[in-house]
């Protein structure tokens, strides 16, 4: 993402400092005379442009990147390179930083507001207890397929814990809710499924948790939907909220 800079402390120096120049060239052209005084007047605006380039930079370097809600913007350079979960190959909670701190510009010149489909699955660790885990890791590998399903051309899914799943989608504004809500309630019947693993077949279930917003407010957005998730949790599995909807 760009850097936006505060330009107001520079704007300042460059003032004080060409004035300071000005002065200096002003005395040493009575004093001296006209070349001594050209001379001077160069130095000083060799120096002037040495630490006012010197200034600017250090400015940018001390303040970080902004979404318009004024929250800050991760730089993907300061994100960890683990970024794939490996049991599923789906992105984990830096590879979701990243596609935010890579996309999120874009897809605002596009004029698309994105959804956000948190999807838990119940019980996951029961499973492993009571299946092993091989078996477990078959579910969490089908869960991820599920979810994946749900991204279109413009998302990304991850896998940010355990038995916890993202689904990001790009929309157009005029219908982000109603796709949302159509999303969730999708996802939230397909994680009720069973997992079919050949020697035997697996139920399951979970519930789901949505919310819409810019893709500049990422986090704003997915926290909204974990709330959202915790509410589709309290009615029970299969179930599902909407940010502002449901």
């Amino acid at each position: 993402m760009e850097t936006k800079v505060d330009n107001k402390g520079f704007s300042v120096y460059l003032a004080v400092a060409t004035g300071a120049t000005g002065i200096v060239a002003g005395v040493a052209g009575s004093l001296l005379g006209l070349v001594p005084a050209l001379a001077m007047a160069v130095l000083g605006a060799g120096l002037l442009g040495f630490f006012g380039a010197a200034l600017l930079e250090a400015e940018k370097k001390r303040k970080p990147a902004t979404s318009p809600s004024g929250a800050a913007i991760v730089p993907e350079s300061q994100i960890p390179l683990d970024r794939t979960d490996v049991l599923t190959g789906l992105a984990n909670a830096n590879g979701l930083a990243a596609w935010f701190s890579e996309k999120a510009q874009r897809l605002t010149d596009d004029g698309k507001v994105i959804f956000i489909l948190l999807a838990d699955l119940d019980k996951a660790d029961e499973i492993e207890r009571l299946r092993g885990k091989e078996t477990a890791e078959a579910v969490i590998k089908e869960v991820a397929k599920r979810v994946s399903g749900f991204t279109g051309s413009d998302g990304i899914a991850a896998r940010t814990g355990n038995d916890e799943f993202v689904a990001v989608a790009a929309v157009l504004p005029a219908n982000a809710l109603e796709v949302a809500e159509d999303s969730a309630g999708k996802l939230a019947e397909i994680l009720c499924r069973p997992v079919d693993l050949g020697g035997g077949t697996i139920w399951i279930g979970g519930a789901v948790g949505a919310a819409t917003g810019s893709p500049q407010d990422s986090d704003g957005v997915l926290a909204r939907a974990k709330s959202a998730l915790q509410k589709a949790r309290k009615l029970g599995l299969g179930r599902f909220w909407v940010d502002g909807v449901s």
